[in-house]
């Protein structure tokens, strides 16, 4: 089965928080080709979701990451399936090694997207079957958004795809998407504290095989929670899963984040999280306090590649670009914003 995967979070708990005005999202702040873009994968079994509405805040900072991915949108050009998705604007994005299993297995699998003032879309979906590049480019596509983004939107949209797999074996994939922006206000994770607007939305699909003029169907019903800013790309938090007679099974949880250690094991000297930094922004220097013992620091910009590395309590940072780092002790990793 191919499905669409955007980009996936978890959650754990919800308080009132007043006085935070609404956000509008456009197809500003929504990825484009060539962002390269972190995320953690977390348990979806630590997933509250239940809560939403106007002005509330939702407190996920507790998340714990397993593990770490990046989603790199790239264009069209630059993919095994240019020759099926030509034209400007369009652009792609792996999702999968593999989907599927035995005679219906589909290698290298990535989503291509579009974008305009009033959508945001799947294009369509490029693949290996038998070794052989091939794709489904929808004949009505799918809306993932429909912009810009406000408080109580709600919108219907559907979406079709027909692709010959052989001469014999055609794949195809038709349904709806049903969107509703049914929160605002204020979502604290790992990452960042932001405001948001929190939307649900259900893809009622079907998958169908047509082998020698046989066909066989398969329903398949989608749900996805979404966490969306206007200073991220993706969703500061997703959570996906099946929906099946009005119930929902979490599956995966992924959130956005900058890089983190996998391996468990802390440098020598580790400080926990009440070490501070100052001034923040900045144009100049970053003094750490609240850090008595010598501690490895690593300097990191937003793909987590690592820019510094010392011991040194005082971090000159005069010569660099304006714009977000982040900066690692052992397990703790704080934002800083350079402001010359």
């Amino acid at each position: 089965m191919i499905k669409n995967i955007l980009i996936a979070g978890a959650l754990s708990g919800v308080l009132a928080l007043p006085g935070k005005a609404q956000i509008t999202v456009t197809s500003a702040n929504l990825p484009s080709a060539n962002d390269t873009i972190r995320y953690s994968n977390c348990s979806p079994s630590s997933v509250t979701y239940s809560v939403t509405g106007a002005n509330t805040y939702w407190d996920f900072s507790t998340l714990s990451m397993t593990s770490q991915g990046l989603y790199k949108y790239v264009p069209a050009s630059a993919t095994p399936y240019a020759f099926y998705f030509l034209g400007p604007g369009k652009y792609g994005l792996k999702i999968a090694d593999s989907i599927g299993t035995g005679t219906y297995t589909f290698k290298n699998v990535y989503n291509f997207y579009k974008k305009n003032t009033s959508v945001f879309e799947t294009e369509g979906i490029g693949f290996q079957y038998s070794g052989i590049p091939l794709a489904a480019t929808y004949s009505n596509p799918d809306e993932i958004y429909v912009l810009p983004l406000h408080y109580l939107n709600h919108d219907s949209t559907t979406y079709k795809f027909t692709v010959q797999l052989s001469t014999t074996i055609y794949y195809s994939q038709l349904g709806y998407r049903i969107t509703d922006v049914d929160g605002w206000g204020y979502i604290k994770t790992p990452y960042d504290s932001v405001p948001c607007l929190r939307l649900v939305s259900t893809t009622y699909g079907k998958d169908s095989i047509n082998y020698s003029g046989f066909g066989f169907n398969y329903p398949d019903i989608q749900r996805s929670y979404k966490w969306v800013t206007t200073s991220e790309k993706i969703p500061v938090l997703e959570l996906d899963g099946t929906y099946n007679n009005n119930t929902f099974v979490p599956t995966q949880a992924r959130y956005r984040d900058v890089y983190r250690s996998t391996t468990g094991i802390q440098p020598l000297g580790e400080k926990p999280a009440e070490w501070t930094l100052y001034p923040n922004p900045t144009a100049h220097f970053i003094q750490l306090m609240g850090i008595s013992t010598p501690c490895e620091i690593i300097l990191r910009n937003t793909l987590g590649n690592e820019i510094w590395k010392g011991y040194s309590h005082t971090i000159d940072i005069s010569s660099l670009p304006n714009g977000m780092y982040w900066l690692q002790i052992g397990s703790s990793t704080k934002k800083i914003i350079v402001q010359h």
